[in-house]
């Protein structure tokens, strides 16, 4: 990888760690605040997949479409299913983005939500790691 592209895709690591640490420490902490660690789940992932395209010399898409983005970096992957098993948990945290953080009729996300999106963040920040 480019030095270039090095720094940048550790930056964008760097963010995605944050989100998941504060979600991580909001869970064992606080007490309903379970859409906002949601969101910062799908954010953690949104980053941690532009990290991704970014370390393949791609220019990640300004959109927040988690399953999108994940299928930008399969196809980066040259058929390997490396990455197919986390579209399931790509969709599920795409569920909470839009409906938790503008005010909608959605009701706020659940501990039981919010537990099951920092293990699915934990679960994708691995496996993207792991690619990098």
């Amino acid at each position: 990888m480019r030095k270039e592209l090095r720094k940048i895709t550790s930056e964008w690591l760097r963010k995605a760690e944050d989100d998941l640490e504060f979600a991580s420490v909001s869970l064992e902490e606080l007490d309903n605040f379970y859409s906002h660690i949601c969101i910062l789940c799908h954010d953690s992932v949104e980053k941690f997949l532009k990290a991704f395209l970014i370390s393949r010399g791609k220019k990640p898409l300004k959109i927040h479409d988690l399953v999108t983005l994940l299928n930008n970096c399969i196809s980066l992957l040259e058929g390997e299913k490396k990455l197919q098993f986390i579209k399931d948990s790509c969709r599920i945290l795409n569920q909470y983005y839009i409906p938790l953080k503008y005010p909608t009729h959605y009701p706020p996300a659940t501990k039981k939500q919010a537990v099951q999106a920092v293990e699915i963040a934990s679960e994708v920040a691995e496996v993207i790691k792991k690619e990098i």
